[in-house]
């Protein structure tokens, strides 16, 4: 019985589990990242010098997009991707950036996408436990590895996040 009762938990566990993604700022200069709708702990955008990292996580049932936003000033108000709320963005950013999507529910299925404009290269390399490749954009053409498709991996998998 005990045994029945810890497989039932341990399935649910992964089913419900939320996903760790590591920011990694790649490019010359500072960016600030931003996602919408928020990640856990209202994290809707910070800022991230060139060479730095952040770790941010998203709640089970999160369907967004994460962008980075390039020439922020402090007040938030950026070249590239700015949008609603400042530096903690309240909406997504109107057409320009390259996108990072992510949908956790149960399986997680991701994506860099040159749909609504292209800023910088975005690479999402899955963590362990998933034996998917990584995929980026890495120009306005969609060239890249999985530009534009949509990849999956076990809900939980641990992301990294890498701009330029």
């Amino acid at each position: 019985m005990l045994f029945r009762v810890v497989l039932i938990v341990t399935t649910f566990a992964g089913i419900a589990a939320s996903t760790s993604i590591n920011v990694v700022n790649h490019c010359s200069a500072s960016i600030d990242p931003a996602f919408f709708p928020a990640a856990s702990g209202g994290v809707g955008g910070f800022a991230l010098a060139s060479g730095a990292s952040r770790s941010v996580t998203l709640p089970s049932g999160y369907s967004g997009r994460a962008w980075g936003r390039t020439g922020c000033d402090s007040s938030g108000s950026c070249t590239t991707g700015s949008c609603s709320g400042g530096v903690n963005c309240t909406a997504p950013a109107a057409a320009g950036p390259t996108l990072a999507q992510f949908t956790i529910n149960g399986l997680d299925f991701f994506n860099p996408a040159v749909s609504d404009g292209f800023n910088i290269a975005v690479t999402i390399t899955p963590g362990t436990g998933c034996t998917t490749a990584p995929v980026t954009c890495t120009d306005a053409n969609g060239d890249g590895n999985g530009c534009g498709g949509t990849a999956t991996c076990p809900t939980g998998t641990a992301y990294t996040l890498t701009f330029c």
